[in-house]
């Protein structure tokens, strides 16, 4: 049984590891008037949490999830007040939960559940099992709902172990809590498989929680990668990102919205040869944050997408959420400015305040030896 624990770093796979330091600013005081004295969207930079890796922060009682590494290597997903304090991990030992990778946690909108990924416990305890099965990856794992304080877990999915290994990425559930949207590897393909949306109905009752009318979506010419994010305010849209351009290469995604009524696709973001995911709205519905490796013309040496992870590096954007207005908020990858780490800086995955002031973020460097490191921190915006 999995209980509380000490953790370590480790690399990073298809959703970014994230490390920090203690509840601490990552400007000085001298780099705050730095900031502000140039036409920034920062105002403050503050690291929360250790070893953090997917995130999400509820409007309803204003709490955060993430999920964490432990010496046994598994990942679990913990709450934590929006300073670090009062953290508690739901899942170690959790009575029925899954006692492997647990991770890319999001909440329900009445705050009192949170869903998640969890591993098959048939799956091969091998490094590379292991490696594969880490949340963002999520090979041979299946999507869980547990209640917020660890008493209660649902299996929502029981995917077959097979090859091709099916995997499940990044659940987000809708603001009236009665749709689930994930990502759901389907068949083969080159390099990471062949991917599709999923979108269920989520039923919690006296019986407990189960998925219903599950329906897929594959848009697009071309798309075999697909990653859900985010429903729009009134539910009726999704954003996604994805390779959906014939010839795009499988590191230029870009960021889509998708009608689930009208089947309308339209694309936010217009750059094949740029890295652009995890984007969500704001709680207002009128801007969309996203991560996006725009201006630093990088050249993966593998077309297919292979060494991506020796490469990439993203910073913070926000746009209007008709596509308009694109603006980059921070400039970790820029030497010059106030939150420059120094090296390489890879921002993942990303959630708004309650308020839609500040931003939660994972953040990815990397350190003197080479070895990608990370933290998670809140970036307090100039809007």
């Amino acid at each position: 049984m999995k209980k509380a624990r000490t953790h370590h770093i480790l690399s990073f796979c298809v959703a970014l590891i994230v490390v920090s330091c203690s509840w601490s600013p990552l400007y000085s005081e001298t780099d705050k008037a730095a900031a502000e004295s140039r036409d920034s969207l920062v105002k403050k930079i503050t690291t929360i949490s250790k070893f953090g890796k997917a995130l999400d922060w509820c409007s309803k009682n204003n709490l955060i999830t993430i999920a964490k590494q432990g010496r046994d290597e598994y990942f679990d997903v913990y709450v934590m007040r929006p300073d670090g304090s009062n953290e508690k991990c739901i899942t170690c030992g959790g009575p029925g939960c899954p006692q492997k990778h647990n991770g890319v946690p999001a909440w329900h909108p009445s705050g009192k559940y949170i869903v998640f990924t969890g591993e098959k416990k048939e799956n091969s305890t091998s490094k590379q099992a292991k490696q594969y099965a880490m949340p963002g990856t999520g090979f041979n794992c299946d999507l869980w709902l547990g209640s917020h304080d660890g008493k209660k877990f649902y299996q929502l999915t029981d995917l077959p172990m097979k090859i091709p290994a099916t995997s499940v990425i990044h659940p987000q559930i809708s603001h009236d809590g009665e749709k689930l949207l994930w990502s759901q590897r389907v068949g083969r393909g080159d390099p990471w498989g062949t991917y599709a949306l999923k979108v269920a109905r989520l039923v919690i009752d006296e019986k407990g929680a189960r998925l219903k009318d599950i329906k897929t979506y594959q848009p697009g010419k071309k798309g075999s990668f697909y990653e859900g994010h985010a429903f729009s305010k009134d539910d009726k849209k999704i954003l996604f990102s994805g390779d959906l351009q014939p010839g795009q290469p499988i590191n230029g995604l870009d960021i889509y919205e998708l009608s689930l009524e009208t089947k309308e696709l339209k694309r936010l973001t217009d750059s094949s040869n740029d890295w652009d995911e995890h984007a969500h709205y704001s709680p207002d519905g009128k801007r969309i944050a996203w991560i996006s490796s725009s201006g630093f013309n990088l050249q993966f040496k593998s077309v297919k997408g292979h060494d991506w992870k020796k490469y990439l590096k993203t910073d913070l954007w926000i746009m209007d959420a008709d596509g308009s207005d694109k603006r980059r908020v921070t400039y970790f990858n820029e030497p010059g400015h106030p939150e420059y780490i120094g090296g390489r800086v890879v921002v993942a995955d990303t959630a708004w305040s309650p308020d839609g002031k500040k931003i939660l973020a994972t953040v990815a460097y990397e350190n003197n030896r080479g070895r990608l490191v990370s933290k998670v921190v809140i970036i307090e915006l100039a809007l």
